[in-house]
């Protein structure tokens, strides 16, 4: 696997969800697909946040309001993608919640229930509500965004870290149950990121000297390519920086 043979002028005309668009990874990802002539749909709990991302893509950008805590919510997007575009060419699984940082002992019930709600039962509800679109593509793909304490659990990372390691089993799951399908699986950590998310875990750490958004996408843009083949893989974004010209 050699990502910086990977021709991006060939990486266009794909449907496109990103979860988490308005900032962070989200954000860096929804700018490049559409830079390079996708169609995406770019959700955020509050829609407001994706109007600079309307005004700035006019054609190819659809913002959905998405309460991934919500059933309702989360059919409702989908039905909006099924009846739109009738497939999904790639699902880029990125938003998600903190919860609490801190020893379980402290932790509170209400806010463990929020985090796995959101980071791991919303994410299996929009999953199995969009296999049927992602079928419909040539080449679907599903990129689940992992985290560091999703792989190896540290402590006080509670709720987040169980999330976050449920989705890397729910990742393997899938693509052995799709692998006679068109749909590939795959999970990638970012790393260390300067997200707004990482600072508030982390308000004493100096991001300007961990990697941006933009610097972690070129794993990304491969698994969301019709060269990409790998299913069932693991990635870390970290290893694969400055390996694409974008």
């Amino acid at each position: 696997m050699d990502i910086s043979k990977l021709n991006l002028q060939y990486l266009k005309s794909k449907t496109i969800l990103v979860t988490g668009a308005s900032r962070g990874i989200g954000l860096a990802l929804t700018e490049k697909f559409l830079d390079l002539g996708n169609i995406v749909v770019g959700t955020s709990r509050d829609k407001s946040n994706l109007e600079s991302l309307t005004n700035k893509f006019e054609r190819n950008f659809y913002p959905e309001q998405l309460d991934l805590s919500s059933e309702e919510s989360i059919k409702s997007l989908c039905k909006a993608i099924r009846d739109k575009f009738q497939k999904l060419d790639v699902l880029i699984l990125n938003a998600g919640v903190l919860g609490e940082v801190g020893p379980i002992r402290n932790s509170s019930y209400k806010s463990w229930c929020e985090t796995i709600n959101v980071n791991l039962n919303g994410q299996y509800l929009l999953i199995k509500s969009l296999l049927n679109c992602l079928e419909q593509s040539k080449k679907g793909s599903i990129i689940v965004v992992s985290s560091s304490v999703g792989r190896s659990p540290r402590s006080n990372w509670g709720s987040y870290s169980v999330s976050k390691a449920s989705m890397e089993a729910l990742t393997l799951i899938l693509s052995q149950e799709l692998e006679e399908t068109s749909i590939t699986v795959n999970s990638v950590n970012p790393g260390a990121t300067a997200t707004k998310m990482r600072k508030e875990a982390l308000p004493n750490e100096d991001q300007s000297k961990i990697p941006q958004p933009k610097d972690i996408i070129p794993i990304f843009l491969y698994l969301a390519s019709n060269e990409a083949t790998e299913n069932g893989e693991v990635f870390n974004a970290r290893d694969f920086i400055g390996l694409l010209n974008y």
